[in-house]
């Protein structure tokens, strides 16, 4: 995402941010075709008082300093003229109207529209895009289910429809071709990997077979132009190229997970692959593979790469009973010390800690020479200061963001344990916020919620699943970071049995940690005249988004 300044003055944002549902007077609804596949959209219309924010943004797709939300969802009881397969809901801060996006079934195309969402300003106008993956999507060419990528472009009055781009690997340009269960689309990051100005686009294909290597995986890069993304110039990269740790084997899934942030101080921002099966059954230290490799002019760099495996950090845990099993399951880059190299951080909620899934995050020390297994610091819910109490099944690292949010200049590290259980209640859910300090990333000083806080909303109940997925946004446009956390299996007032809406909670950001907020929306609260929303908030768009974790 570009870092803009949008405004000098705040005005109304807890209006323009209000927890309400969407008015329901005037609706818009259009289908937009690309590449022969068909995206359904509606607009809602809804009062609102514009705003203007100041700090870093996120996703500001209207450009007023505030963060926008965009949030995929699953639908019920829907009255569309295409069968849905996911939905994309846009609230914004300032334009007014909310925005759906929606996948569509037909006879030959079974999608997953929304399995990643990610924000960036790919054409360098000062609005944040919007990039949807669909790693389900059938490529009308050769009718090979692999997988797609929906871009639509913000603008002053909210995302432009109308101007809508679609890549796969069969466009012009996109290396590769389309083949059945390639997953391109399933994780997306987003960064100025070149330098321009521009941010560009990781798109993960993690089953992608590598020659006659079934699942092995692969990443595209497309790069930003005045025009927005484009095939031109695109790179595909893959651990049978030899600028690429590793060799491609069977089921090492690498590009399931993604990050783009800058690890070393110049204006580069550098790409973060994880591969959290590589080593899958082969020792007993330790699984999954995380790599960086360095942003340049030319974009991603052929040279220089480094990576690290779980058995890698199993020394630095310290302890001969915590193993990470399945590293690089979710990653962010954030400077945690400030020292102006960022810090990689990668999560294992599979990891033995003694218990099974318990789940930890390896944070590797930002270095000009790239990871290290021995320049890593690992953190479970055993950490000094670490709140909650570790068990089986917690996984502790499912989730995470990173940002800051106390004000200091150094990022602080959001992590989800969306199973954990509270009390009695399995699944329950919880989040804990890490913060950065001068000598890194601490569990001095750090929080953790549970929707049994009191001013959480709602209460822990078995299969909330609270932290199953979370950002670090410009929420009240003032500031540091602030946070929004889904409740991926919370069931509300109305909702049938077993088929839960679903819930975002708001925590501001201040310079004692995050802050709890009353309120939340659900999914509920958004339900349009054609449909109704389920599990609403499984993906939130920020700067990165991994693959299936559940």
């Amino acid at each position: 995402m570009r870092r803009k300044l949008a405004g000098v003055t705040v005005l109304a944002v807890l209006a323009g941010l209000a927890v309400s549902a969407p008015a329901q007077a005037a609706e818009e609804f259009r289908t937009i075709t690309r590449d022969g596949l068909t995206m359904q959209y509606l607009r809602v219309t809804k009062a609102v008082t514009p705003v203007k924010g100041t700090g870093t943004t996120r996703s500001d797709f209207d450009g007023d300093g505030v963060d926008d939300i965009a949030a995929s969802a699953d639908t019920l009881n829907s009255n569309l003229p295409h069968y849905p397969t996911g939905v994309v809901v846009v609230r914004y801060s300032s334009a007014p109207q909310v925005d759906y996006f929606i996948g569509t079934m037909s006879a030959d195309n079974a999608s997953s529209f929304g399995i990643a969402l990610v924000a960036g300003d790919f054409n360098g106008d000062g609005f944040d895009d919007l990039a949807i993956g669909d790693a389900d999507e059938v490529d009308t060419r050769n009718k090979a289910r692999g997988g797609g990528v929906w871009i639509i472009p913000g603008s002053r009055t909210g995302l432009l429809v109308d101007s809508t781009k679609h890549f796969n690997q069969g466009s012009p340009g996109v290396p590769g071709e389309s083949e059945n269960y390639d997953a391109f689309g399933a994780s997306l990051a987003a960064g100025d990997i070149n330098g321009d100005g521009r941010d560009d686009l990781a798109i993960g294909a993690f089953k992608e077979a590598i020659g006659s290597v079934k699942e092995a995986g692969a990443v595209t890069v497309l790069y930003g132009s005045s025009a927005g993304l484009t095939g031109t110039g695109a790179q595909q990269l893959h651990q049978n190229q030899a600028a690429v740790p590793g060799s491609a084997e069977r089921r090492d899934h690498f590009g399931m997970s993604l990050a783009i942030g800058r690890v070393n101080n110049n204006k580069y921002a550098d790409l973060v692959i994880g591969a959290p099966h590589e080593n899958d059954g082969s020792g007993a230290n330790g699984s999954g593979m995380v790599t960086l490799m360095w942003g340049s002019a030319s974009g991603v760099k052929l040279s220089g790469a480094t990576s690290v495996t779980g058995a890698g950090v199993y020394k630095a845990t310290g302890r001969q009973d915590t193993i990470a099993w399945y590293l690089g399951m979710s990653l962010a880059i954030g400077d945690v010390n400030g020292d102006g190299l960022g810090e990689v951080i990668a999560g294992a909620p599979n990891a033995q800690t003694p218990h099974i899934d318990g789940g930890l995050i390896a944070v590797f020390t930002g270095r000009t020479g790239g990871l290290s297994g021995s320049a890593v610091k690992i953190i479970t819910q055993r950490t000094a200061g670490v709140p909650g109490s570790p068990e089986d099944r917690d996984r502790f690292g499912a989730t995470l963001a990173a940002g800051d949010v106390t004000g200091d200049g150094r990022a602080d590290v959001l992590v989800g344990a969306y199973t954990e259980a509270i009390g009695t209640k399995d699944e329950a859910g919880m989040i804990t916020l890490l913060k950065g300090s001068s000598s890194g990333l601490t569990g001095s000083g750090a929080q953790g919620f549970d929707q049994n806080h009191p001013v959480v909303p709602g209460g822990a109940e078995r299969g909330d699943r609270f932290g199953g997925s979370v950002a670090l946004l410009n929420l009240n446009g003032t500031g540091p970071l602030d946070a929004l956390v889904a409740s991926t299996g919370e069931e509300v007032a109305g909702d049938i049995p077993g088929y839960p809406s679903a819930t975002l909670s708001r925590f501001h950001g201040s310079s004692g940690g995050i802050v709890a907020q009353s309120g939340s929306w659900s999914g509920r609260s958004l339900n349009t005249s054609r449909f109704e929303l389920l599990d609403y908030g499984r993906k939130i768009a920020g700067p990165q988004s991994s693959g299936p974790w559940y």
